[in-house]
């Protein structure tokens, strides 16, 4: 079973040339054979960012638990990548609701608007100088690293209503829409 890019829903993706930024990335999952658990495998092509980057590592962990779920229709599963995902936010040094706020977003760009929101400047200045023709990007484009996208998310941010958009990913429609504090702008 691939669980690579193809998560995304390509037609949604505006400029195909900035996919991923052009780095390939691929996770594999396969069924153990003794039991039901399975094994993923992570490669890149370029240098690793997301030790570098807390921004890298939350477009990674949102891309693991897109290809954990999948198309599985398996709810244990699901609820164990939630609560895997929320772990590793955790240990990352997140606040409590910030894993609830980058997995109930219906698609990438608003995944990519609430982690910016999340990190803090010193953080957003990381991910904006890390050099992506050599670095990995874990997001689907390297928009953040434009002059406007900061402008660009408060805007978002200070319109930002219940979604109603339909998910593009199985892991947000199975974490829906709970209840949560506001998402603000850290410092």
């Amino acid at each position: 079973m691939d669980c690579s890019i193809g998560m995304l829903n390509k037609s949604k993706i505006k400029n195909d040339a900035l996919l991923m930024s052009q780095a390939k990335s691929s996770l594999h999952a396969d069924q153990s054979p003794k039991d039901n658990v399975r094994i993923c495998a992570h490669t890149i092509e370029k240098k690793e960012s997301r030790k570098l980057s807390r921004f890298q590592a939350l477009g990674h962990l949102c891309g693991w638990a897109d290809g954990r779920v999948g198309d599985d229709s398996n709810a244990g599963n699901t609820i164990g990548v939630i609560l895997g995902f929320g772990v590793e936010i955790d240990a990352l040094g997140f606040d409590y609701y910030d894993p609830v706020h980058l997995l109930s977003a219906p698609n990438w760009k608003i995944r990519m608007y609430a982690a910016w929101c999340i990190i803090g400047s010193e953080e957003r200045a990381v991910a904006t100088n890390l050099n992506y023709d050599e670095f990995h990007n874990y997001w689907p484009s390297v928009e953040f690293c434009d002059s406007g996208w900061n402008d660009e998310v408060i805007l978002w941010l200070s319109t930002l209503t219940p979604y109603d958009e339909p998910f593009e990913f199985r892991v947000a429609a199975s974490v829906g829409r709970p209840p949560r504090p506001q998402l603000i702008m850290k410092p």
